[in-house]
């Protein structure tokens, strides 16, 4: 999330990046400014500190006609999570969760940000990540270009098994006896590689424990190192009541990758597409065809399909070519 000081922020983001480089001039082309702008910056910086850094207009600007703080800072966010969207788009977006607001407001408030175009948005997303998260410059590159796949592109540009790895969790509904039931999915983007497990509960130590006591020891016994795990902005993933789950993966070396969702619990479609496959090739014949008594009785089952995946189901996509997950990584690793 990014405050109404954006232009603030991206501003320290150059002081503090031509620092860490030793290199005006890189951090300039990283972050798109001139370097008569960065010495512009440094001298209003050094002079007053961050209220120097902030853009005065000698027009007053129309308050009344203002959208509320609320609904700009929705506007901000929509900017960062989904640069590669115009202002119809983003209207779109924003109606899909109730909010009202027409193309040109959307535009309007872009405007006053500095955020109007694709790059500027960027630019802003990059200075962002680079606050957050303090990582180089070519991980910066490459996270913010997965803020560019769209929705419904199943298909993710990777390296190796464990290069990006995507956690969700779906809410499955009541299931009698058992009450409601969520669904905790781990598929690695390279191999589509899958582990599933349900649980009663969908809250951060659910997540947090699904992914260090049945996924880690996996990748761990098979020699696959994890590199980076995308998840959406579900409460279990995060928020102030996450911190848990974001210290594991620090600890562990991690980086964590939050896209928020277009409209819906999954962050693309690959995600999508391996829970639509759950639904309908298991639990539906599954729940139709025997009498359900317990959570552990249907877990055993679900890993029984899982293991059938993962070993005989030809997959599609760039890096499957009809293969399964088990060839894949193989085929990658030299094991399975």
């Amino acid at each position: 999330m990014i405050s109404k000081d954006s232009e603030v922020r991206n501003k320290i983001a150059l002081l503090k990046l031509a620092d860490e480089l030793g290199s005006i001039t890189k951090a300039c082309d990283i972050l798109g400014y001139s370097r008569d702008s960065y010495y512009r910056f440094k001298k209003q910086f050094e002079a007053v500190g961050p209220r120097g850094l902030k853009n005065l207009s000698r027009n007053k600007p129309a308050l009344s006609k203002r959208a509320s703080p609320e609904l700009e800072e929705q506007v901000i966010e929509i900017a960062l999570d989904y640069p590669g969207y115009g202002q119809a788009k983003a209207a779109e977006v924003l109606s899909a969760r109730g909010v009202v607001i027409s193309a040109s407001g959307v535009r309007s408030i872009w405007v006053r940000h500095n955020l109007e175009t694709k790059k500027n948005r960027l630019v802003a997303l990059k200075a962002k990540l680079l606050q957050d998260n303090n990582l180089p410059k070519a991980e910066v590159e490459r996270i913010s270009s997965l803020f560019l796949v769209d929705s419904k592109n199943s298909e993710l540009e990777c390296f190796y098994p464990g290069d990006i790895c995507i956690q969700d969790t779906l809410n499955l509904g009541l299931i009698n006896p058992i009450g409601r039931i969520y669904l905790h999915t781990f598929i690695d983007a390279f191999s589509q590689y899958a582990h599933v497990l349900l649980s009663t509960n969908q809250d951060t130590a659910s997540a947090l424990k699904f992914l260090a006591d049945d996924v880690l020891p996996w990748y761990r016994q098979n020699n696959i190192k994890i590199s980076h795990i995308l998840t959406d902005r579900g409460n279990e993933f995060s928020g102030k009541n996450a911190s848990s789950f974001k210290d594991f993966l620090n600890s562990q070396h991690i980086t964590h990758i939050l896209l928020r969702a277009f409209n819906g619990p999954v962050v693309n479609g690959l995600a999508a597409r391996f829970e639509k496959l759950t639904v309908t090739d298991f639990f539906e014949p599954y729940l139709k065809n025997n009498k359900v008594t317990s959570i552990e009785q249907l877990n055993e089952a679900l890993q029984t399909w899982c293991t059938h995946y993962n070993n005989h189901v030809p997959l599609l996509g760039r890096y499957a070519l009809r293969r399964t997950a088990v060839e894949i990584l193989k085929n990658s690793t030299g094991r399975t």
